[in-house]
């Protein structure tokens, strides 16, 4: 490559991103818009044409995605998220699914296949922090207290997408993969995101925090950049993209006692590359995809739109907010985010998408971001309007809806902070043990053939063994999760009941705790027979057939005696009823 050839190509990158940041700020537009519509340009224009520049390009594209990946994983600080991130957690832990789910159902709708409908709902699932916190900071609808908890949700977001895009690969990449080699890549991203969780958030920080006792703070800051281009490539290794290996590098140094230094230091750095990504994005849209596909383009804006509003307006109506407040929040944050042009590129590169696809995400992220000041700055107005202008009976039913609302957090504040912990403990518990039930659905769903396969061609036995060995692993690895819903379901039910009970100055009787046990052992049995065969009827595989069905029957025999003779032997009691109070009331009944 030319020396020239790279001086040149910085050049024209930089100055048409500034060029066109400036124009678009003319009209209260982001940054982030200039550095696309420069890209536009570059493609549709063809400013570049020899093929050492595109190089340059698609560098500088991979140096930005991992400098912005690290420099958004900085953002998150733990501790902040466990004292202050409680609204946060629950807006994202109800908006998240809520799009994945709209998402696929909208591309259901739009005739495309499974793993497309996937990807599109994790492409819109998310909002840009910095596009959000630039147009609420120059509007001022906002006050500070309310937009960083905006920015806890869209960190919160980025989280949830990040898991989302791990779990995406072995689907992406599926299709260029046999079955030995996609159960490979399985397995060390499982491998990889646990030492990541597991071991690097807790032994990454002490190790930085440890040698920045030795060296300055220039020092620190370039070994902190090169940790993240070192992860960044740990996960290639493995085969996830850079963009989750600088991610999880930035939230470890988020968690140091430098972090603000490597930040100040990043953040030029960050700034520059990060403009080279988007254009590097832009560049892959033309303005005649742009056209052809506009009906597209304002079909994914409009869902989006909408799930981003009506999902984060439920999470904070579930989290206690005033409803005028959550839905101004809701309308602040219609703008996707960063990790849809990642997605939607990694998507394109594995050739699950066609161009059109891309550029129509490309588009309707566009039409987001121009829409957003709009809309931000009239989301009050909207809900006024549509406040006054409602019918009686639809005022009367959120009216009762509030209250019950009301009557729920009263019984909740009544309860004792133990009480109130567990309660909170009991729905993570919950929560968690739903998400693990949909990993566990999702690999037999797609790991069964590929298993079945392997055990057939490296294993001596009857295939219709192996059928029945699949089944059974299958349903006793879901059988966990479902005991562990069921147990925490049911202290939620005890503890909303104890608290209730004390804010209406009730006590306890014999009655109310044996109706509480309406959740017998086998309830999670009778789950998890649900579910599979749910998956059998939802997505029937070639596989799947009646065969497969004779043998489901018989792991749900085999699952059930087991299951009896522990319960016949007092093995499989379910969690006892804890203690809530220090009354000698609460201890006889608990």
């Amino acid at each position: 490559m030319e020396e020239i050839v790279l001086i040149s190509c910085m050049a024209i990158l930089i100055v048409l991103a500034v060029i066109c940041s400036t124009l678009l700020s003319r009209v209260k537009m982001p940054p982030l818009i200039g550095f696309l519509v420069a890209g536009i340009l570059i493609a549709n224009f063809h400013i570049f044409t020899d093929e050492n520049a595109m190089d340059v390009v698609e560098v500088f594209s991979n140096l930005g995605l991992i400098m912005l990946m690290f420099a958004i994983g900085m953002e998150i600080d733990v501790r902040k998220l466990k004292d202050q991130g409680a609204l946060a957690i629950t807006v994202a832990a109800v908006q998240l699914p809520l799009m994945l789910l709209g998402g696929m159902i909208g591309g259901i709708i739009l005739g495309f296949n499974f793993i497309q409908c996937i990807t599109l709902g994790a492409i819109i699932s998310g909002s840009s922090t910095a596009v959000v916190m630039a147009v609420l900071k120059a509007q001022g609808t906002l006050d500070k207290e309310h937009i960083e908890m905006l920015v806890l949700i869209t960190i919160m977001e980025d989280i949830g997408q990040v898991i989302m895009l791990s779990m995406l690969t072995p689907l992406l990449s599926g299709g260029t993969m046999d079955s030995m080699e996609l159960v490979l890549l399985i397995g060390k991203i499982a491998v990889f995101m646990i030492l990541c969780f597991a071991v690097g958030l807790r032994v990454v920080p002490r190790i930085v925090d440890w040698i920045s006792k030795f060296i300055n703070d220039e020092l620190i800051s370039l070994m902190c950049v090169g940790l993240a281009f070192a992860m960044a490539f740990a996960a290639y290794i493995v085969g996830l993209s850079v963009a989750i290996g600088a991610f999880l590098m930035g939230v470890m140094i988020a968690s140091t006692v430098k972090k603000d230094v490597v930040e100040h230091f990043v953040d030029p750095l960050k700034s520059l590359f990060m403009a080279m990504f988007f254009i590097s994005v832009g560049m892959e849209v033309t303005f005649q995809g742009l056209i052809d596909n506009i009906l597209l383009i304002i079909i994914f804006y409009l869902l989006f739109a909408a799930l981003k509003s009506s999902t984060v307006f439920l999470g904070y109506w579930i989290g206690n907010e005033q409803p005028r407040n959550g839905f101004v929040s809701a309308v602040g944050l219609c703008a996707m985010g960063e990790f849809a042009f990642i997605i939607a590129k990694q998507a394109l590169d594995y050739h699950v998408v066609d161009q059109a696809f891309y550029s129509s995400v490309i588009g309707a992220a566009l039409i987001s971001m121009i829409m957003l000041p709009i809309l931000t700055r009239n989301s009050g107005k909207i809900w006024d309007g549509a406040e006054k202008r409602s019918p009686e009976k639809l005022r009367r039913f959120c009216v009762r809806i509030n209250n019950k609302r009301a009557d729920f957090y009263t019984s909740l504040n009544g309860m004792t902070s133990k009480a109130r912990d567990m309660f909170k403990t009991s729905l993570g518990r919950a929560y968690i043990a739903v998400v693990v039930i949909i990993v566990v659905e999702a690999l037999a769903y797609y790991g069964y053939e590929p298993a079945f396969h392997w055990l057939e061609a490296n294993v001596t036995g009857a295939p219709r063994y192996w059928d029945f060995i699949l089944m059974l692993v299958n349903f006793w690895l879901l059988f966990i999760p479902c005991k562990i819903i069921i147990e925490q379901l049911r202290l939620v039910a005890y503890t909303y009941d104890f608290g209730k009970r004390t804010s209406e100055g009730q006590s306890r009787d014999a009655k109310t705790v044996n109706r509480l046990r309406v959740y017998e052992a086998l309830n999670p049995l009778i789950a998890a027979i649900l579910l599979d065969m749910a998956i059998i009827v939802l997505f029937p595989t070639e596989t799947k057939t009646l065969y497969a069905v004779l043998n489901l029957v018989i792991a749900i025999v085999v699952v059930a005696v087991i299951r009896m003779r522990r319960i016949k032997k007092g093995k499989a009691h379910m969690v006892p009823l804890p203690d809530l109070t220090d009354t000698e009331e609460g201890q006889a009944h608990s």
